[in-house]
């Protein structure tokens, strides 16, 4: 492509027309990005946001856990709670993403539609940035601004940005996205400040700097900028004729050193950590060759996926190979061909091939290479589907002659609009799936069997709907998909364990549920969440020391402390060592804390001290919650002992009416109550 043939033919404009027209598409594109995802605005808190944001596990909940936020991974500080071994650097690493939800919390509360609003905002910054990008790349290009309007338009209502956007979990991916594009679009801007004195270069730089270090402390696909600068380097040389960096201004050569500087500096940082920098690639198997397979069909996976005009899947189960076929063999050779034909159209200077170029780069986060506990993230598409916009747009641009051989301003409307309707309208449906969180990960499984973390996600919301049964039938299905083995992706054994126990619990099997907690407690030792649900299962099961010893494990637990002190009451109850007990259940009605059983337990303790009107208030406190003929024909002798014998007549006609089988303790209090000469052993 000779030089002539590139550069632009400008048309007679003023600078203030210019600024206006490009004002207009500015103000042209927030509009497309409000209408579109105007439907995700009545989504709730779903999936991990209900743990991050409103039980508090990513964000700052006090001063002491700013450390923890400077040098934990994200699973790392959610965990800090919850008990077990988490390498504290191993993983996502989103100190930024960490700061913005708790500066939000602190704004907005449990207000899902701010957190929204806040998610459309970044992603209308993110979509300006690259309209500005795409101006800066186009600038010699005729036409270029309206090929940067018309991508940056395509791109803002892709369907494949819909998991990123639409869920308030993709704040991570979309501060790391504005930051970067922002970055670049500073970078491109260094070039224009060439002639202007050292202190405006060094505010230029100290903002490239800001940005680009923010963008990389929000999340770890935005390491990849110094990446993307070389290439948009490269591109605009070989489009001026130039070598490959021969080009560079002594200003752009401080900005690429400058965001390879923040880049080494933030691995640095890591590694200095206890845990050191793990980035973590997630393949099933032990061979490089075998992974480097799936890694190849993950890439042409991706790229299905963004050439589908509809939302991609959320589950991230995949096929595992057993070695190298014929379908590795094909990839690879469609891999090697696309780079080598991408490689030729950049030494070309063609813009499409830049676009193509732009998203393989930003493909390679969900290749296995940067930390994720997922196989594989739909987030990966977001800043990748613009350069596959950008590189259909211009070849459009290209061929679109609808009159002689001239391009009619605005007559590619007639081209992009429908097409831009057509996915506006999928991603506006799509938005919907969000709302809710049985509804989402439904669907996903109609469509994906083999997504084990959404069947239990979809137990977590039986559990919360009061649905047990269902809960363990989601399980049990979870288990079942996770014994095959010829298929991959992420979920928790802890997790399916501690659910399975939960609804068991719920449906009164606690033997099965004591089983269940104690097997999440192998996966994850010292799990507290675990841990205190294997006390409370087996102190239904009368097994008190055994109960005793797991509670006691959570005394000195801040999110556990009270709940653990007032069951070991009643665990020590159980043994009869009261005097131990009384305190401890004595503090916990006090709180707000009572159920059956600790009322049912502080009684014992009270009888036990004498208290005997105290141990009937405690009693009937427990009858509210559970009606059992014993402990009505205990409250019976409580007010026989009293004198009050016409309430103990009638507790106990009620404990006879209850009683489904013969009871020697029923029987005993009616022969006290028959007998008043009769008063020991009376509360055992």
């Amino acid at each position: 492509m000779s030089s002539s043939h590139r550069h632009r033919h400008r048309a007679q404009l003023t600078p203030e027309q210019i600024a206006a027209t490009r004002r207009r598409h500015i103000w042209w594109l927030g509009v497309l990005v409000l209408a579109v995802y105007a439907s995700a605005l009545g989504g709730g808190f779903v999936w991990s946001d209900r743990e991050d944001i409103l039980q508090g596990a990513h964000r700052l909940t006090d001063l002491d856990d700013v450390p923890a936020a400077l040098s934990h991974s994200r699973d790392a500080y959610r965990q800090r709670d919850q008990g077990g071994q988490t390498a504290s650097a191993a993983g996502t690493w989103q100190p930024l993403t960490l700061l913005s939800n708790s500066v939000s919390w602190a704004l907005w509360g449990e207000c899902a539609l701010c957190f929204h609003l806040e998610n459309l905002l970044l992603h209308g910054l993110v979509v300006v940035g690259l309209y500005a990008l795409g101006r800066q790349i186009l600038a010699r290009y005729r036409h270029g601004d309206r090929v940067a309007v018309w991508a940056a338009a395509v791109y803002a209502v892709h369907p494949a940005l819909v998991p990123t956007v639409a869920w308030i979990g993709g704040r991570a991916y979309l501060l790391a996205a504005v930051l970067g594009i922002w970055s670049l679009v500073v970078f491109g801007h260094l070039q224009a400040v060439s002639g202007s004195g050292p202190r405006h270069l060094r505010r230029w730089l100290l903002v490239l700097f800001l940005t680009a270090s923010a963008a990389m402390l929000a999340h770890e696909t935005a390491y990849l900028l110094p990446l993307v600068v070389l290439l948009i380097v490269a591109f605009d040389n070989w489009g001026r004729d130039d070598d490959f960096l021969a080009g560079l201004s002594r200003q752009q050569l401080a900005g690429l050193g400058l965001c390879l500087a923040v880049l080494l500096g933030n691995i640095g940082y890591r590694s200095l950590l206890p845990a050191g920098l793990s980035f973590a690639a997630g393949y099933p198997t032990d061979s490089a060759v075998v992974n480097a397979g799936m890694a190849l069909r993950h890439l042409w996976y991706f790229i299905d996926q963004s050439l589908l005009p509809f939302e991609p899947t959320v589950s991230d189960a995949q096929p595992i190979i057993a070695g190298w076929g014929s379908a590795e063999v094909a990839a690879l050779i469609g891999a090697v061909l696309i780079v080598a034909v991408t490689a030729v159209g950049l030494r070309l200077a063609h813009p499409s091939a830049f676009g193509v170029a732009w998203f393989l780069v930003w493909l390679v986060p969900g290749l296995g290479i940067f930390p994720s506990d997922r196989y594989h993230s739909s987030h990966t598409f977001y800043l990748a589907v613009w350069g596959l916009a950008f590189a259909v747009v211009y070849a459009a641009f290209t061929l679109w002659r609808p009159i002689g051989r001239q391009l009619v301003s605005g007559s590619e409307g007639l081209l992009f609009i429908p097409f831009i309707i057509f996915l506006g309208i999928v991603t506006s449906f799509s938005n919907a799936r969000w709302w809710d969180q049985e509804g989402l990960f439904a669907g996903e499984i109609a469509s994906d069997p083999h997504y084990i973390e959404g069947r239990l996600e979809l137990a977590k919301a039986a559990l919360e709907n009061g649905d047990p049964e269902a809960a363990q039938n989601h399980t049990m299905a979870a288990f079942e998909a996770s014994n095959d083995k010829r298929f991959t992706g992420y979920w928790s054994p802890r997790d399916g364990f501690f659910l399975l126990g939960r609804a068991q619990w719920e449906l009164g099997l606690t033997d099965a549920a004591a089983q269940s907690f104690a097997t999440a407690l192998e996966v994850r030792p010292g799990d507290h969440e675990a841990t205190y649900w294997l006390g409370v299962t087996q102190l239904a099961q009368q097994d008190y020391k055994g109960a005793e010893a797991s509670l006691r494990k959570l005394t000195g637990v801040d999110n556990y402390s009270p709940l653990a002190k007032a069951d070991l009451g009643a665990a020590l109850a159980g043994q009869q060592r009261y005097a131990e007990a009384l305190p401890l259940l004595s503090d916990a009605v006090d709180r707000g804390l009572g159920n059956a059983t600790r009322h049912q337990a502080l009684a014992m303790a009270l009888i036990d001290a004498g208290d005997l009107q105290q141990a009937a208030t405690q009693l009937q406190a427990a009858l509210a919650y559970r009606e059992t003929a014993t402990e009505r024909a205990r409250l019976a002798w409580v007010h026989w002992r009293l004198g009050l014998a016409d309430q103990a007549r009638g507790d106990l006609n009620m404990a006879l009416q209850l009683e489904e089988t013969t009871s020697p303790y029923v029987d005993w209090v009616r022969e006290q109550l028959q007998d008043p000469a009769q008063e020991t052993g009376a509360g055992d």
